[in-house]
């Protein structure tokens, strides 16, 4: 995967675009509070580095405006934010952006996407490029007319935190790789990760953001700029429309938050005649949305005494349509449902209980749940009368085992049907994983009866692989199969028994795998088969041994033994030092193939033990 360096991206984001506009607005916008209560885990969390002798003031200004962010998105790796204090000159606030990934999501090997690292990681779930800064930002070190405090931007200041908030949306993804040059009037996208003069270009390539770029047409239709059979990538018919002053971000949810507040639908992007670097289409458009607008942060101006510390609805539906989830500050424009959660039935196997929370007067008629089952489709398998739901909780019962995907529908009083944007994974595996020791043979070697229980609903696709790790660190290695021969109806017990173990530590687990190769697998169960002294010997076998000797070794503490073997004169024919942990099984093989038949003397001898000597006959 390819990806940004970070010389890269401060050459890229020297300057977002965001100016100063000469004027006293006296506005102030401030962020809507929404009733719902929303668990901890429904928000983000923002670590910012400061450099460049960041004042303390300014810093918490800074902090205020990633306070608002933080509950305006949802995510569950921690975005890392490179913040400089430094001279920018001119007429420069700041300037932001995120770090940049080249990914490939049609599995062809070929990077295809590009997108923001911190988008990446909200999406798939994961930190992607671990340690490494998300979001680059730089801010003008220059100006005497920044505003840090808490309350409005007073006459002939620029609220700092305003400012910050609007880098911030840059740095989750408002972004796009469209290029203009003036020459030739082509315009194109992509970027050229690998500094060759070679720019990654197809119609996936203009990005989350990018790609919801629509120009409308004199019919009142909003072609892509993607569409290359509308706008080739490069071309001059491209460069037309984004100097074109009739841009428009074609999305779903931009459009509903364009409906809840100000401006034409879908919302309007900024592409002015004279394309600007920086400000020109990742802007939402200056004239549309005054500073008055609750829509208007993203904007290429803003003005002295204009406090705007309000994401607004467009900027929540556009940050959602790019995949983010959303946070309370946002959901409160959208969703009559939100902040879907599974958890297990108590006293039920295989059953889950799907949970929401659910905004006041929201006149749902009918809830519908989906299961995807290991990355098939979507299927439906419960839908209820809004009437006869109790409270925000639904159960699926019999699910069986499988790794899922559950989301929620709802059907409104119009009859539309609406998805969450959530989806909530969950895996059922079998569980009551038990290990017993049921018997010794003579040589202290154990019995271990393996069980567990299968829950009712699960298919007779499965099979049960038992796996083994020996020892405290080894690897697990399957050592049997158990069949299953009908669908589960109810819970069912399931056992394997692993005869003649070594004494030493073991622990066991259990790998359900249907026919199509799909797995889960169970927690582990250690089970300790005891021996007597500080070393543990099991052999040698075959004994009269021919041409290799093998023993069992089992150490109380991790030592290191010796292995020595002696002819009845007294002569060592053979040594070895062997590194044994602690209650780990070891295995050891002697080549015997040389020795002349005969009785041969096996001494063992470890660090803090009793040395063992045991007897065996070689016959060639």
């Amino acid at each position: 995967m390819d990806h940004m360096s970070r010389e890269q991206a401060l050459a890229t984001y020297q300057d977002c675009g965001l100016r100063k506009l000469n004027k006293d607005m006296f506005v102030q916008q401030y962020p809507e509070r929404t009733r719902a209560k929303v668990p901890a885990n429904r928000r983000a969390t923002i670590e910012v580095s400061y450099s460049g002798g960041f004042p303390s003031d300014a810093r918490v200004a800074f902090q205020r405006a990633v306070d608002i962010w933080e509950r305006h998105i949802a995510t569950p790796v921690t975005i890392r934010m490179d913040a400089q204090w430094q001279s920018l000159g001119g007429n420069t606030l700041g300037a932001a952006g995120p770090g940049l990934a080249l990914v490939d999501t049609n599995n062809d090997d070929e990077g295809d996407t590009i997108v923001g690292y911190p988008l990446l990681d909200a999406l798939t779930g994961a930190d992607q490029l671990p340690a490494s800064t998300d979001i680059f930002a730089r801010f003008n070190s220059e100006r005497t007319d920044w505003h840090f405090g808490e309350g409005p931007a007073p006459a002939g200041m620029i609220d700092f935190t305003s400012v910050v908030l609007h880098e911030i949306g840059h740095g989750l993804n408002y972004i796009d790789t469209f290029n203009y040059t003036p020459s030739n009037e082509r315009g194109g996208y992509g970027f050229d990760f690998n500094d060759d003069g070679q720019i990654t270009g197809n119609e996936r390539s203009a990005g989350p953001f990018g790609r919801r770029l629509a120009k409308k047409q004199s019919d009142g239709k909003f072609p892509l700029l993607t569409n290359e059979s509308q706008f080739f990538n490069p071309s001059q018919k491209l460069g037309d429309a984004l100097i074109s002053d009739s841009l428009f971000f074609g999305a779903e949810g931009a459009s509903r938050g364009a409906e809840i507040g100000d401006g034409p639908t879908p919302p309007k992007m900024y592409a002015p005649s004279n394309f600007q670097d920086g400000s020109s289409i990742a802007h939402l458009d200056e004239e549309t949305y005054p500073p008055e607008s609750p829509n208007a942060l993203m904007t290429p101006r803003i003005g002295t005494a204009e406090t705007n510390r309000q994401p607004g609805a467009i900027l929540c539906g556009q940050i959602r349509d790019m995949g983010w989830l959303l946070g309370a500050g946002c959901r409160q424009y959208f969703q009559e449902v939100f902040a879907v959660s599974v958890r297990k039935v108590e006293g039920k196997s295989g059953s889950r209980m799907i949970s929401w929370i659910e905004q006041d007067n929201a006149n749902i008629q009918e809830y519908i749940v989906d299961r995807q089952y290991f990355g098939e489709s979507f299927e439906e398998i419960r839908r209820v009368d809004a009437s006869k739901v109790s409270g925000t909780t639904l159960t699926v019962e019999d699910l069986g085992i499988g790794a899922f995907v559950f989301r929620l529908r709802w059907v409104k009083e119009d009859g539309s049907v609406e998805t969450s944007p959530e989806q909530v994974r969950d895996t059922i595996t079998v569980r009551d994983v038990g290990t017993t020791i049921t018997d010794r043979d003579e040589q202290g070697r154990g019995t271990v009866d393996v069980s567990w229980t299968v829950p009712p609903g699960t298919s007779s696709d499965f099979v049960y692989r038992v796996e083994r790790r020996e020892g405290e660190e080894g690897a697990f290695r399957p050592v049997g199969t158990v069949l299953q021969e009908s669908d589960v109806r109810d819970e069912q017990t399931k056992q394997y028994m692993a005869e003649r173990q070594t004494p030493g530590r073991y622990e066991y687990r259990v790998r359900a795998q249907d026919e199509s190769g799909n797995a889960v697998t169970s927690t582990s169960r250690a089970v300790e088969i005891g021996f007597e002294g500080d070393v543990y010997a099991l052999g040698p076998y075959p004994n009269p041994v021919r041409e290799t000797a093998s023993f069992d070794l089992t150490a109380r503490e991790s030592q290191s033994v010796t292995v020595e073997v002696y002819n009845t004169i007294g002569e060592r024919v053979y040594r070895d030092q062997r590194e044994v942990r602690a209650q780990d099984p070891t295995f050891l093989s002697i080549d015997a193939s040389q020795w002349a038949s005969g009785v041969y003397f096996l001494r063992l001898q470890g660090e803090a033990s009793v040395g063992q000597t045991k007897k065996m006959i070689v016959v060639q």
